[in-house]
């Protein structure tokens, strides 16, 4: 189950958990292997999602990492304070890191990223808007300032949504989203150094030697070959040719049969603060799906519970709205759609959608993206035949990559899309994106559907500076009860999420972000 974040934002942390992290009981050494289904780009602070935040969080440090229970614990930050009225932070860095290439990393260089991150990522404004100012005063103290307090402000500034990115490589002037320096000649500030990196065929990463951690990482490389097709990914796990792959995208059935595959295991764990949603996403813009009717009409004629039993094979749950039934904020008091496929014929006819002599009420293409497709594809193709039996006239494009897909989505350029996203563990991070009005941005995984609605943008900005754990729930559930109502989303069974690994890789992270942990402590044929 998703763990309730225990830690509160006023915490004071001192620098005695990194002297832990120095201690290394096991000899170093070790190459592990996984593969890569493709991605655009490893620079994390302009791209969300696993493709990039799998081997970012290896590229670069944050300033905190997030523990087993949630707890904040220090990374490039050994050390800092909240201000009593929780409107600043003033953080301590650790002596002596460097970037890759040799460079010190500052407190000008954590401005920036702050800066960086807020203007470019898909949710930078949800996590970093409310930040006024950022001070330097010497070159390991970083103050933050915020107009209003931000309660999960720590949990955004792990290398995942927050990654330490060299001033001196990316303050060039360069646009940031297409700056060369984000896949060619890479220069992090994490446990890992790129050493080759062609997306048409591998990825090697590297253990920096300079890592300001003693004895970390203990692993010498990881390698990811890129391998799109997903029953070659299922071949490559059951022989054994992979070390390690999270977010492996078997499907329920396969589990057994890896399961009884010599030296491999299989785990759900580590994925507890991604809280992973699957959703029908409409371009609320135009008609047919502008018209609200109609967003519950087709509601009504998709069976989630059918989806979840018949694709998931029983093993995850029916979406019921943005957030994750694991999440601490989740409620289930919301507006349930029943199947009825009459119910949702008489509405398209009230709505203004009769048959026409076409036989056809209106046509649309669906978007399938090119990742997750055990996922997206039957869920695709259910929805196609689905909707036929109510005349609506359902045309599958699959995407050839992922990039493909993600031009289309961003530009706005779709009727309808599978798609998904992270919760993560405070809806500031990973839900307010898909609903605030500001958000509406040719950036994949934001407000990409056009979705605005000033009551939810009041209750958005409301639950982002409650402090009172009691008053957040309240609004939160206000929200997830607006969600469905206004049905920005129509929600599909929650992910199946999987890792799949040898029993000979050992120290793997335990914490709730798993595999979108740095791997400090992995090691492989101990």
């Amino acid at each position: 189950m998703f763990a309730k974040p225990a830690i509160p934002f006023n915490r004071i942390v001192s620098a005695a958990f990194a002297a832990t992290m120095a201690t290394s009981a096991l000899a170093d050494g070790g190459t592990l292997t996984g593969y890569t289904s493709g991605y655009r780009t490893l620079n994390p602070a302009v791209q969300s999602g696993a493709a990039t935040g799998a081997p970012g969080s290896q590229i670069f440090a944050g300033l905190v990492l997030v523990g087993k229970d949630y707890e904040i614990q220090p990374y490039l930050a050994d050390s800092w304070t909240v201000a009593d009225d929780a409107l600043s932070v003033t953080f301590n860095l650790v002596d002596g890191a460097t970037f890759h290439d040799g460079e010190p990393i500052t407190s000008e260089d954590v401005k920036f990223s702050l800066e960086a991150v807020k203007a470019n990522h898909p949710f930078g404004k949800a996590m970093f808007g409310k930040i006024t100012e950022i001070d330097t005063p010497d070159p390991d103290t970083v103050v933050v300032h915020f107009s209003e307090p931000v309660p999960g402000f720590l949990y955004s500034l792990q290398p995942l949504l927050m990654p330490i990115i060299p001033e001196h490589i990316y303050g060039d002037g360069q646009e940031l989203k297409t700056h060369p320096r984000n896949m060619e000649n890479v220069v992090g500030s994490g446990p890992f150094r790129v050493v080759e990196n062609n997306p048409a065929e591998r990825l090697v990463l590297e253990k920096n030697p300079d890592f300001f951690i003693e004895g970390k990482p203990k692993l010498d490389r990881m390698v990811y070959p890129l391998v799109k097709d997903p029953l070659t990914r299922m071949l490559m796990l059951e022989k054994g040719d992979v070390d390690y792959a999270a977010f492996a995208g078997i499907r329920p059935t396969d589990w057994p049969r890896l399961e009884r595959a010599d030296g491999v295991e299989v785990t759900t764990d580590g994925y507890d603060a991604i809280g992973y949603v699957h959703y029908l996403e409409l371009n609320l813009r135009e008609k047919p799906f502008s018209d609200l009717a109609v967003r519950k009409a087709l509601a009504h004629a998709i069976d989630t519970d059918f989806l979840a039993k018949v694709i998931f094979g029983g093993k995850t749950a029916a979406g019921t709205g943005p957030l994750h039934t694991g999440n601490p904020f989740y409620t289930a008091d919301v507006e349930i759609y029943e199947p009825d496929l009459d119910l949702a014929a008489k509405m398209l006819d009230e709505a203004g959608y009769p048959v026409g002599a076409d036989g056809k009420r209106f046509s649309f293409v669906l978007d399938v993206p090119s990742w997750a497709p055990q996922a997206h594809v039957p869920m695709a193709e259910y929805i196609q035949a689905q909707l036929a039996k109510i005349d609506i006239a359902v045309e599958l494009r699959r995407a050839p990559d992922f990039g493909t897909w993600v031009k289309r989505i961003a530009a706005w350029d779709y009727d309808a899309t599978m798609n998904g996203s992270f919760n993560y563990p405070d809806p500031i991070i990973g839900v307010h994106r898909h609903f605030d009005c500001d958000n509406i941005q040719n950036v994949i995984w934001s407000n990409t559907q056009g979705y605005c609605n000033p009551e939810m943008d009041k209750l958005l900005d409301a639950a982002a500076i409650e402090t009172d754990p009691a008053k957040r729930m309240e609004l939160y559930a206000q929200i997830q009860k607006l969600e469905t109502e206004d049905l920005a989303l129509i929600y599909m069974p929650q992910d199946f999420s999987v890792t799949v690994y040898r029993d000979d890789v050992k120290g793997l992270p335990d914490t709730p972000f798993g595999a979108l942990a740095p791997f400090l402590d992995v090691t492989v044929g101990e």
